[in-house]
C-alpha cells in the first residue's frame, strides 16, 4: 500500500501529465484513486456489458433505479428528434465511458437532495472512479488522451488547480465540441433538490473499469434529507448497486475524437 502526502500527490500528478505531453491542458485532472502501479494495459480497450441490466431499491421514502445504458440505448435516445430537435444525432459520450441511467423518485413527504458529483464507482481490482461531468468529458476529449487514465476534478469550471482549464472551457464554448457538450449536459443527472412526489432522472458517466475487473459497485450514499430551516441536512440515505461485468478486451484504435 502506497500512501502519498497531499504535496507529493500533486507533484506526482503533474509529473504524470507532463510525461503524457499534456500538462497544460490537464493540470486540473486526477487519475482514479487506487493502486499507483495499476494501469490499463496499453493498446487495449474493453467492450462492457453489466448484469443485472437494471435494479431498483427503496429506502426511507426514496426509490432509486439504476440501469446500465449500453451503446444501442444511447444511440436511440440521442437520435430522438422529439427530445433534441435539430440537435438530435450521434451518441455524444466517448466510447471509453460507462453510463448509468439513474432515476430518483421522492415518495416521502419532505424534500431530498441528490448530488451525482459525489457518486463513486468501485471495481473489483480496487480502483475508485468519480463521476465524469460534461466539462470533464469535454476537457479530456479536447486534450486527446485516454479517458480511462483520469477521473473528475473537485470542481467543474472553476479556474485554477481544481477546475477545468479556462482555455479548454472556452474552446468548447464554440465549434464542433459545443453540440456534444450541450447534449451531455442536457442528459446528465444534475445536482439539486427533489421534492415530494417528483421523479428525477438522467445519465451518470464514469470511466470504464480496468479490463481485469469482474464486477463494479455504484455507491450512491449522499442522498440528503431532514433539512432544517437553513437547508442543512442532518441525515443521508445510502444506496449501493452491484453489477457483474461481461467484457471483451480488444485492440484499442486510439483515443476517441470529438466530433
Amino acid at each position: 500500500m502506497i500512501t502519498l502526502s497531499r504535496t507529493t500527490g500533486v507533484l506526482l500528478a503533474v509529473s504524470i501529465m507532463t510525461t503524457a505531453g499534456c500538462a497544460n491542458r490537464l493540470s486540473s485532472l486526477e487519475r482514479p484513486k487506487g493502486q499507483i502501479e495499476m494501469r490499463r494495459p496499453e493498446g487495449m480497450k474493453v467492450i462492457v456489458g453489466l448484469k443485472p441490466s437494471s435494479e431498483t431499491q427503496t429506502k426511507e421514502g426514496i426509490e432509486v433505479t439504476v440501469r446500465y445504458a449500453n451503446a444501442a440505448e444511447l444511440e436511440k435516445f440521442f437520435n430522438n428528434k422529439e427530445i433534441f430537435g435539430k440537435l438530435a444525432g450521434k451518441n455524444p459520450y466517448p466510447e471509453q465511458t460507462l453510463i448509468f441511467f439513474t432515476k430518483v423518485k421522492n415518495t416521502g413527504n419532505k424534500k431530498i437532495q441528490v448530488n451525482p458529483e459525489n457518486f463513486v464507482l468501485i471495481d473489483s481490482v480496487g480502483i475508485q472512479f468519480s463521476e465524469l461531468s460534461p466539462d470533464n468529458i469535454s476537457a479530456l476529449l479536447e486534450s486527446d488522451v485516454n479517458l480511462w487514465a483520469f477521473a473528475r476534478t473537485t470542481g467543474d469550471m472553476a479556474p485554477g488547480p481544481y477546475g477545468a482549464p479556462l482555455k479548454v472551457a472556452s474552446a468548447f464554448g464554440e465549434g464542433g465540441g459545443r453540440k456534444q457538450h450541450f447534449l451531455i449536459k442536457q442528459a446528465r443527472l444534475a445536482p439539486g433538490f427533489v421534492y415530494p412526489g417528483i421523479a428525477y432522472d438522467g445519465y451518470v458517466a464514469f470511466p470504464r473499469p480496468h479490463p481485469n475487473a469482474k464486477s463494479v459497485r455504484l455507491l450512491i450514499d449522499n442522498i440528503k434529507t431532514n433539512f432544517n430551516a437553513g437547508d442543512i441536512p442532518d441525515h443521508a440515505v445510502p444506496f449501493e448497486f452491484s453489477f457483474v461485468i461481461e467484457q471483451t478486451t480488444v485492440v484499442d484504435p486510439g483515443p476517441a475524437k470529438s466530433s
